[in-house]
């Protein structure tokens, strides 16, 4: 019955974009020292019960404290602890893969844990003066987690964070709220997840100052679609002749197209997320620039193609070798633009810095996460 409602929890969530976008986020829901936990590849909004990945616990919570040695490279201790956290899976469970943050799920004392990474609440997670805004709007309500490398690492920093706010409250914290990450919920009822979700969005609406203006603009089409039609060149190959390119336009988009300076806060990516869909940072181009100049340099300095190129003035254009990594790169270039617009409430947009954007780039966890 409560994997029915875990399942329920997750459809529901994982439907709405507020929350929910590309397939990220995961949930879980642990009974007789048994964790539950969305696989990875599986979709929130469509999973079932059997795409869950049954994991032991105990096996889970010793990585927390296991010491792998120093001389280690990060690399190589995460794709070790990669490999531990896929021994804990049960018997029968060996064709699938559990999400990469098993054992963040496993490490909250409750029932249910619901992980996503809403705009809203990435406006304050990814803002100049996230910490201090949390401090004043939550207080011992929930635990803010600043920058942390994803993975083990993050798991280990958790587990001390949790543990001192154990000492000073008498209980593990049901809200972690991750800088330029996302958040998690832990309790033991979904209604009461929902609850907590509902006190964490209503707070930090009731500071935003602005909210994002997406509604339709008049734009050039036909410069859209030549843009169109050039950057489908650029980006096919002889080996990828059926390239995707989607044209994006509208109030908030042309806002941050007047000029460079104005496309500064999305310039860079705010959580790994963005990273995995949209790479290390888009390509602006001026309206009067030569776009296949322009897309070549990056191009060459880079080693890949741009996922989203900006046109000044006119929109962005979302490309891909397939439909569905276009519409995922449009759909997490627009969460950008959210999150900039709402972080202009916390003293604006604070982006990963290149150290962090690297190591998402070339994270082995990363690139198992991102084949779904």
């Amino acid at each position: 019955m409560s994997l029915k409602k875990l399942v329920k929890m997750s459809n529901r969530y994982g439907r709405d974009e507020e929350y929910v976008l590309a397939g990220g986020g995961n949930t879980s829901f642990k009974e007789n020292g048994v964790l539950y936990v969305k696989g990875s590849g599986a979709q929130l909004s469509d999973i079932e019960a059997k795409q869950f990945v049954a994991m032991d616990m105990k096996k889970l919570l010793k990585m927390v404290e296991k010491e792998y040695p120093a001389s280690m490279s990060n690399s190589e201790r995460e794709e070790k602890a990669l490999a531990d956290m896929m021994a804990a899976k049960l018997p029968g469970e060996e064709e699938k893969r559990p999400s990469v943050e098993s054992i963040l799920h496993a490490m909250f004392p409750y029932k249910f844990v619901l992980h996503v990474h809403p705009p809203l609440i990435n406006g304050l997670t990814c803002s100049i003066n996230g910490e201090k805004v949390f401090n004043e709007l939550f207080g011992d309500k929930a635990v803010w987690i600043g920058l942390t490398k994803p993975g083990l690492v993050l798991a280990q920093t958790c587990s001390k964070v949790f543990a001192g706010y154990a000492e000073k409250t008498g209980s593990y914290p049901q809200i972690a709220i991750l800088q330029n990450h996302g958040i998690f919920v832990a309790a033991d009822t979904v209604k009461e997840i929902d609850k907590l979700m509902a006190f964490v969005v209503d707070t930090i609406k009731n500071n935003i100052k602005e909210f994002p203006d997406f509604n339709d603009v008049e734009y050039d089409k036909s410069l859209a679609d030549i843009a169109t039609a050039k950057f489908r060149e650029l980006y096919s190959d002889k080996d990828n002749e059926t390239a995707v390119v989607l044209f994006c336009t509208n109030k908030q988009v042309q806002k941050l197209l007047s000029d460079k300076e104005a496309f500064k806060p999305v310039s860079k990516p705010f959580s790994p997320d963005h990273i995995v869909n949209c790479k290390d940072e888009p390509l602006f181009i001026e309206a009067d620039a030569d776009t296949e100049a322009e897309f070549n340099a990056y191009k060459a300095k880079k080693g890949y193609n741009p996922k989203i190129a900006a046109v000044r003035g006119l929109g962005f254009f979302a490309m891909s070798e397939n439909q569905r990594n276009a519409e995922r790169a449009k759909a997490l270039f627009l969460d950008s633009i959210k999150i900039a617009t709402y972080a202009k409430s916390f003293g604006g947009a604070n982006p990963l810095d290149d150290e962090f954007t690297d190591f998402i780039l070339n994270w082995e966890v990363e690139a198992y996460r991102s084949k779904n």
